[in-house]
């Protein structure tokens, strides 16, 4: 095998069918991800990992979204589906060398396409890997190198190239199927083509998919079969130890006492009532004595709380809410896509592609709640947040008490607050490809966009829950006090429809994002300019794009009237030009340099130059060398440099009692930020000592600079209260003047951060041809981050920066062809990683009811074993099969990530085992 393929394809996911020795041919000159000059072989300069179709096939993975997932390099910052309760529900990103999901550009047949309508983390633009038709693609070709000298903007961390099929003729039917976790998915696609571009001068083609897969909840999975994570060690029951609906009595001055009693309907909404002695044995009240000078030891007020709190006169209505909680959400996919080619001569073609697909997705919540919940009311300066809540007087709504009482828990007969985003992508494009002297010329005119709607029901609004219970709905405190009987928190079983209704809200979340697009490039050989190593290569082009993005909240949302409820809003557009070349220097038969250069310009920030230089030595016939370097930028966002306003929810420990709280946080765009900068370099080899055996080592650094961002809430909060309790409001800080607790913290984006990251992908190929055995493939690769630090502080190995940060993460992966069977088994390996997302009290010896000793001081490796096969039953049908995580492991207990779902979903997959079986018949 020779080098200059070896180059490519000695990724782990890299196509046996290349490393095949090939008999001498006129080979076609071909594009390959990193550079727009054309060449014969399929080698270039930077390092460029392929995934092709019958990897893809032999992974078993249902779409291209979790095949992506698994790759190394997607080191951290990648979320998909499961992460429900966030502002870009239903879709999947990919984010190489963990440095989320806006700097790593995806492409779909090495042209941009329009990104998902719903920014992730309110700022992080991208593209939706479920909109793409898994059935069509060909290959995936994944650069990991910085590449803003060639495409432009985003490409930070590198490309996602997914290369879809150019000509089909024929007919192909798939049908596929899987179960996980007792729930199952299917899907099926029908490919139908015909004419011979060779013979015919055309062919046109389309392929129409379907993809439907149940809803999973927490309470599902072996995993999140309850809250109560006690089983592991460090772990706590997180079982609601209110939620189910409890009374909480007042002082005569309106304070809080420590006197509980659970709602009479406890057990018809899914609750379970339990003493103050029962709560404490069952671990939900922390009885743990006081232990001054202890980190994360309980304090003697605390301590005092509690005991008072498990006292034998209270009663509590325990619930487990993890039947409310997705842990991945419904789907149901529909996709189309067309394509016709016509070849005016051999050197004159055009094309045009249609993309059309409706992706539904359906995910539940914990059912609406009031009591301590967070109103928003409008202001000049936007909408301000305020602590809401309600005291009833006795009797009223159910108030068991003599005395004023407040309700603590959620609205059971409401029903779960349910979302159901239904997101509608069409691509089109056409194009030209000619040829003028010796230049080979493509032109495309292309436009999409993404259209989301999330239609959320089930939420309570500010003016329905005031008027049933007969409260004003202007800014608390004062806490109003509520003598209505109109709705029954007691006895919610009594509630007739109108007074449920009267509270509840159901509206549509909406957003838009588009992308027109007019491309001209030129690639060539300068037969006349020859090097000592060959004729020079050249590349030029210029591009225009429009882009905007239109996220429009309801307007009962956009006012304040919901309760609880995050609201987004963006309105912004662009345009941008940009002109680039390229050059292929073949400075001798065993050196050859690549320069590029690209100049973008933007109408919101300005304009911007990047280079890049790279070179490849071959100095004996066995070994590659090859470094490369370059500049790179990613332009603003129009979420972060539009006019734009998020206000959210999130989670931080209040300085105030060390207690994780949630609170509101407000976002606004910034029209003076300045476009992201970065420096990438690589260095590495390709070794291949014998024939069938090779090796590749590539080193990388990236230095992103100006990185949009904001201080982190945590380190707001902190800030704002350096003395420790009682804690002052300040103008980012506002607290609820009773309790004295965080409530709303506010920020901004800002050109502030840093980030600078290195280490090294390794690559590993052993091909074994046998006479009697067929053919063995063993391959394996891996990415070690040896470094990863934000604004100076190391954070690779550890969950306590932007991303969770694994050291390594790597697979190792045998192939066996045998007459018509193909048999693959894979082991994914991410190492552990070190918990510094915790509050101390983890670490400080519990009460055992409370807490199972004391939590590791790491997050443990994790490694999972699948397995796939495949039979030729002849020419037309092929069977396969699959058995993902074969072994059933199950993610590590992670409570520093997340509280709800208590694992690091940007990582791992809470389904165990997982068994598909795939059907495909041609003629």
């Amino acid at each position: 095998m020779s080098l200059a393929v070896l180059a490519v394809c000695a990724g782990g996911f890299a196509a046996g069918a290349m490393a095949q020795q090939q008999p001498p041919q006129k080979l076609d000159r071909v594009e390959v991800t990193g550079s727009n000059i054309k060449r014969i072989d399929a080698e270039t300069v930077a390092p460029v990992e392929v995934i092709t179709r019958d990897q893809i096939q032999r992974s078993g993975q249902p779409n291209v979204a979790e095949l992506i997932r698994n790759l190394p390099a997607n080191t951290g910052g990648s979320f998909g589906e499961s992460f429900s309760n966030s502002f870009a529900p239903g879709a999947a990103g990919v984010s190489l060398r963990g440095l989320g999901q806006k700097t790593t550009l995806v492409l779909l047949n090495s042209r941009r396409v329009a990104g998902y309508g719903f920014a992730q983390n309110l700022n992080e633009s991208f593209v939706d890997l479920n909109s793409i038709p898994t059935s069509m693609v060909e290959r995936i070709e994944i650069l990991k190198d910085g590449a803003s000298a060639i495409y432009g903007s985003d490409a930070i961390a590198g490309v996602v190239n997914i290369i879809l099929r150019k000509e089909y003729a024929g007919i192909e039917a798939n049908l596929s199927g899987g179960t996980f976790e007792g729930k199952k998915d299917y899907g099926f696609n029908l490919t139908g083509g015909f004419g011979d571009l060779a013979k015919d001068r055309f062919n046109v083609f389309g392929d129409l998919s379907y993809y439907s897969r149940d809803l999973l909840q927490l309470a599902d999975t072996e995993y999140g079969a309850t809250r109560d994570m006690r089983r592991f060690s460090g772990g706590r029951n997180f079982v609601s130890l209110t939620g189910g609906g409890t009374w909480r009595q007042l002082t005569p001055a309106g304070g809080l006492t420590n006197n509980y009693r659970a709602i009479t309907d406890c057990a018809a909404g899914g609750g379970t009532v339990m003493t103050g002695p029962q709560a404490a044995a069952a671990g939900l009240i922390n009885l743990t004595p006081p232990t001054p000078g202890v980190p994360g030891g309980q304090t003697a007020a605390a301590y005092a709380t509690n005991v008072a709190m498990a006292a034998a006169t209270n009663s509590y209505c325990a619930r487990d809410f993890n039947d409310q909680f997705t842990a991945l959400p419904g789907t149901e996919r529909l996709g189309l896509l067309t394509r016709g080619t016509f070849e005016f001569s051999p050197t004159t073609s055009a094309y045009a592609e249609l993309g059309l697909s409706r992706n539904k997705t359906e995910q539940k919540f914990q059912a609406p709640f009031f009591a301590g919940t967070t109103g928003l009311t409008p202001t000049a300066a936007g909408l301000s947040p305020f602590t809401y809540n309600i005291n009833f007087a006795p009797g009223s709504a159910g108030n068991p008490y003599t005395s004023n009482a407040r309700y603590v828990g959620v609205l059971q007969d409401m029903g779960t607050r349910d979302n159901e985003i239904t997101s509608d992508t069409v691509r089109l494009l056409t194009g030209l490809r000619y040829e003028l002297a010796s230049w080979e010329f493509d032109t495309g005119l292309g436009y999409s966009y993404n259209e989301v709607t999330a239609f959320n029901s089930n939420r309570l609004t500010l003016a329905g829950t005031s008027a049933n219970f007969n409260v004003p709905t202007s800014p608390q405190p004062p806490i109003p006090v509520s003598n209505s009987s109109q709705y029954n928190l007691d006895q919610f079983t009594t509630n007739s429809a109108a007074a449920r209704d009267a509270m509840r809200a159901n509206f549509d979340r909406k957003s838009k994002s588009e992308l027109a697009f007019f491309d001209t490039r030129a690639s060539t050989q300068f037969q006349s300019l020859q090097l000592p190593g060959g004729a020079l290569g050249a590349a030029v082009g210029v591009e225009f794009r429009r882009e905007t993005l239109k996220d429009e909240p309801a307007p009962i949302a956009a006012s304040g009237g919901i309760l609880g409820q995050g609201v987004t809003a963006t309105d912004g557009s662009r345009t941008s030009s940009a002109l680039y070349g390229e050059l292929a220097l073949p400075i001798t038969k065993q050196i050859e340099a690549q320069l590029a250069a690209r100049y973008d310009r933007y109408s919101d920030f300005g304009g911007k130059t990047t280079p890049k230089v790279g070179i490849r030595y071959t100095p004996m016939e066995t070994l590659l060398l090859r470094a490369n370097w370059g500049k790179g930028f990613r332009a603003p966002t129009l979420p972060e440099i539009s006019p734009s306003v998020a206000t959210f929810f999130t989670t931080v420990v209040d300085p105030e009692d060390d207690a994780s709280r949630q609170v509101s946080g407000v976002y606004a765009g910034n029209p003076n930020l300045k476009a992201e900068t970065s420096t990438s370099t690589t260095v590495g080899f390709v070794f291949e000592p014998i024939k069938n055996v090779s090796a590749s080592v590539d080193w990388y650094r990236i230095d992103w600079r100006n990185v949009v961002a904001s201080p982190s809430f945590q380190d707001i909060i902190d800030a704002s209260c350096p003395s420790g309790a009682p804690c002052p409001s300040t103008p980012q800080v506002q607290r609820d003047p009773q309790t004295n607790f965080a409530t709303t913290i506010s920020s901004n984006y800002e050109n502030l951060d840093q980030r600078l990251t290195s280490g090294v992908d390794v690559d590993l190929r052993w091909i074994i041809p046998t006479a009697e055995q067929g053919k063995w493939t063993l391959r394996g690769n891996g990415t070690y981050v040896d470094s990863f630090k934000e604004n100076g502080v190391e954070y690779a190995g550890t969950n306590g920066g932007s991303n969770t940060i694994p050291r390594f993460k790597g697979a190792a992966v045998i192939d066996w062809d045998y007459g018509p069977w193909a048999l693959t088994s894979r082991l994914n390996y991410t190492r552990g990683f070190e918990q510094t997302a915790l509050g101390a009290s983890y670490y400080a010896v519990q009460d055992p009811r409370f807490q199972t000793g004391v939590y590791k001081a790491d997050v443990p490796s994790f490694s999972t074993v699948d397995f796939s096969a495949r039979y030729n039953v002849n020419k037309n049908f092929t069977i396969s099969g699959a058995v993902l995580n074969v072994f059933d492991r199950l993610p590590n207990y992670d409570p520093g990530f997340t509280t709800t779902y208590f694992y690091d979903f940007s990582l791992f997959d809470i389904r165990g085992r997982q068994l598909r079986l795939n059907l495909n018949y041609k003629m």
